[in-house]
């Protein structure tokens, strides 16, 4: 999985993002949390920055490019590695 995410563009993040989510909550690997989170880093700052807007880019949402239920997942994520 972590080197899967590390050939993931930054455009149409729409098409596997819910896939890599649901994989994502399958295991319980702190590899693959910070694998995640650094990937989850680098697309919001694609996002916002507006690098992967235009023809492709994501909609933008309360919360980003992100669905509510991936957010809380994320920050949950985030939390336990930072306790760590």
């Amino acid at each position: 999985m972590p080197v899967l995410t590390s050939f993931l563009p930054p455009r149409h993040v729409e098409s596997y993002i819910p896939a890599l989510f649901k994989i994502w909550e399958a295991f319980n690997s702190q590899v693959l949390d910070d694998r995640m989170i650094e990937l989850a880093g680098f697309l919001s700052e694609e996002h916002v920055a507006g690098l992967a807007t235009g023809e492709g880019g994501a909609e933008w949402k309360a919360v980003g490019i992100w669905t509510d239920k991936q957010f809380s997942t994320l920050v949950g994520k985030c939390l336990n590695s930072m306790s760590e």
